[in-house]
């Protein structure tokens, strides 16, 4: 979805694209990051003061804000779940906001998750997450959210899948330096995508922002290793994929990779390690401080 750093604009658009799902009798839709009122206007590493401006003029309450109602509503019209990244205004202070991704459906409003891991000029603008890392029940299975650049970091898409996520949620905003017509390639942002899915055999949605500086090919990848259900080019457009979301895991769980289960045969008692103070994350929670 090419975005525009305009609510009223992006939403709707938006709302056409929900509609074109509800024909196609979609369960589920994911928006890019950010998608409700757009990016920033200069590179993520150039930090522009007016860029974080626009994104507290954009932000809003959730679920109390105008835009959740608005989505809720469609979500109950049409019978369909709906995801979308926003700015959010927090409850504590007002000069505080988050990157958060918005789940509504049938039911009203589901649930949300702030972004934990801002990369660039994106920590300078907005706060992280508290790393709840939800997974909400719906009727096409158990959906956890993410955003973006939490996809880096294995820890988040495996918390998800240990607590039954079937499905992961991860709008983004990726940006691509060099843009390549083979959109199964070995850049970073695709290698993230693919290894979440492969290491947690669960179903990994990447809808990401089209346009300029973007990757654009957004996807659905399944459990099975290189599993592509459907993907978009760098122009927008929606991948839409029918897929069973239980019995596509089942087989991978069960019968791919010799019958490895990657969950099932984890060994967690020998991973302490990666919680523990150390030099590169000298603070972990209430542990305190890393000292030799």
């Amino acid at each position: 979805m090419d975005l525009a750093r305009d609510k009223a604009e992006n939403k709707a658009k938006m709302t056409t694209f929900i509609e074109e799902a509800a024909e196609k009798d979609v369960d589920l839709i994911l928006f890019p990051e950010l998608a409700l009122g757009g990016l920033p206007e200069k590179p993520m590493f150039v930090f522009d003061p007016q860029d974080a401006f626009y994104q507290h003029e954009t932000a809003e309450l959730v679920p109390e804000g105008d835009s959740v109602h608005y989505f809720a509503e469609l979500a109950v019209r049409h019978d369909i779940y709906i995801a979308w990244g926003m700015t959010e205004q927090s409850h504590e202070s007002w000069d505080m906001i988050y990157n958060t991704l918005v789940l509504v459906g049938p039911e009203g409003y589901v649930g949300k998750y702030r972004k934990v891991h801002l990369p660039l000029t994106e920590r300078i603008m907005m706060y992280p997450g508290e790393g709840d890392y939800p997974v909400f029940d719906t009727r096409i299975g158990k959906v956890g959210l993410m955003i973006c650049f939490d996809k880096a970091y294995p820890e988040v898409a495996r918390t998800l899948a240990l607590k039954g996520a079937d499905i992961l949620l991860c709008p983004t905003a990726w940006p691509s330096i060099e843009t390549s017509e083979d959109d199964n390639d070995y850049k970073a942002g695709n290698v993230f995508s693919f290894a979440r899915a492969l290491e947690n055999m669960c179903f990994f949605v990447d809808s990401c922002v089209s346009g300029p500086f973007e990757m654009g090919h957004s996807r659905i990848i399944g459990p099975n290793p290189m599993q592509v259900c459907a993907t978009t080019g760098f122009e927008e457009g929606m991948a839409v994929a029918d897929v069973d979301v239980h019995g596509e895991i089942a087989k991978a769980r069960i019968a791919s990779m010799a019958g490895s289960d990657l969950l099932k045969d984890r060994k967690p008692a020998t991973y302490g390690e990666l919680v523990k103070p150390n030099r590169r994350n000298p603070i972990s929670g209430d542990i305190g401080q890393f000292t030799e």
